[in-house]
């Protein structure tokens, strides 16, 4: 797994990807993940070299994953997500 992978978890979509520019968050060689959605603000792009010692893309997804499970809240809705509920 190379270049920008797209996925969804947490019923938000995502892409993790390895920085290949100076600009922006992050250094070159880090691993990335953008929130596509627009409402993201702060949280747009985030260094998961930083925050998960992710050292690949596929170690990127592994750990947005996981970040995910351990932290699945209910929409603002009101409603609770579908992981949340197999989990009981």
């Amino acid at each position: 797994m190379g270049g920008k992978v797209k996925l969804t978890t947490g019923n938000e979509k995502h892409v993790v990807y390895k920085k290949t520019t100076k600009r922006g968050e992050g250094k070159v060689g880090d691993i990335m993940v953008n929130h596509t959605s627009k409402d993201k603000g702060t949280y747009d792009t985030i260094s998961l070299t930083r925050t998960a010692n992710a050292k690949t893309v596929k170690q990127g997804i592994k750990a947005e994953k996981d970040w995910h499970k351990k932290n699945d809240k209910p929409k603002k809705n009101g409603k609770v997500s579908s992981m949340a509920k197999k989990r009981g």
